[in-house]
């Protein structure tokens, strides 16, 4: 399943799958076959298994699933008609993992860590597909990065790094905004990593089925039409069993919490010269499997 919002004449954002094309209204296509078995209130009912939130949605665990998994009557709409929204808007928790392939270690001049460096976005942050992407107000030194984002599908607490991949809803592309002159005036990255529009994420997100191995995955950033990054999730230092079976040791993870796996090696400030976003630009990323996404820059 390749899990999407989007909306349709200006209405709010809906839950959808893509198929080829077109995109299935989960809400409609539940009330559709709900109808079709004789069930009254169908619509409601619906609205009720499939909420607009993914987050609510992902948290309805099993029953949601099996109901899914049990719809016979397909209401779909062309893709290229719908505006697609992030597939996540509303994490509970939204980690992000630095220094994660040794390479980009490597040319940013950092010491291989011996743990995953944590640093968190909030939900202010994450940009839908196509959207903006605003350098803020005294900052010259936008920079991007294409990660692997990781989605939580159950409450996972204690967890092994053997059945950490069992809590994983699914994947997507997230790009980790930073502002390096904000980010390095400290030891502490958060300045540059927060403000509104730092992580685009989408366009999808795709369940395990789709993406049974996330450790064999490429990642690609274009700015401008020019390819700045290129790398493959092989070369993970922690892989997504351990982050998860990690951060699940340190905090309870819910379903519907996001995690940035960081990113490869390419980034703008590692240049010789640096290279930065400015107004004007456009980055794409994409990722195997995972479809790609795009943003243009402006200035705040």
């Amino acid at each position: 399943m390749k899990l999407v919002r989007f909306s349709t004449n200006g209405q709010a954002p809906r839950l959808g799958v893509l198929q080829g094309d077109r995109i299935a209204d989960l809400q409609a296509s539940v009330a559709a076959s709900l109808t079709r078995r004789g069930v009254t209130r169908a619509a409601e009912i619906a609205a009720a298994l499939v909420p607009g939130s993914t987050r609510a949605f992902l948290e309805g665990g099993p029953l949601v699933e099996e109901t899914v998994a049990g719809i016979k009557e397909w209401v779909t709409i062309p893709a290229n008609s719908a505006r697609l929204h992030a597939p996540i808007a509303d994490p509970g928790k939204f980690i992000c993992i630095g220094l994660n392939y040794r390479d980009h270690a490597e040319e940013a001049n950092q010491p291989i860590p011996k743990e995953p460096p944590i640093f968190a976005k909030w939900s202010n942050a994450i940009l839908d597909p196509n959207e903006p992407i605003l350098r803020p107000r005294g900052s010259n030194q936008l920079d991007w990065e294409v990660e692997l984002g990781v989605v939580i599908g159950k409450t996972a607490r204690f967890v092994s790094k053997e059945k950490a991949l069992d809590y994983v809803w699914g994947y997507t592309i997230i790009n980790d905004v930073s502002a390096r002159d904000f980010q390095f005036i400290g030891s502490q990255w958060m300045a540059g990593k927060i403000p509104e529009t730092f992580a685009p994420v989408g366009p999808y997100i795709a369940d395990r089925a789709e993406i049974p191995d996330p450790h064999s995955l490429e990642l690609k950033l274009w700015v401008n039409g020019k390819q700045m990054q290129s790398g493959n999730t092989k070369t993970f230092i922690f892989d997504v069993r351990y982050i998860v079976s990690y951060l699940s040791g340190l905090m309870t993870l819910s379903p519907g919490d996001l995690i940035a796996t960081g990113t490869p090696p390419g980034v703008g400030f590692a240049r010789k010269p640096p290279v930065f976003l400015q107004p004007g630009d456009t980055c794409r990323l994409e990722i195997t499997g995972l479809g790609r996404i795009e943003n243009p820059v402006k200035e705040a």
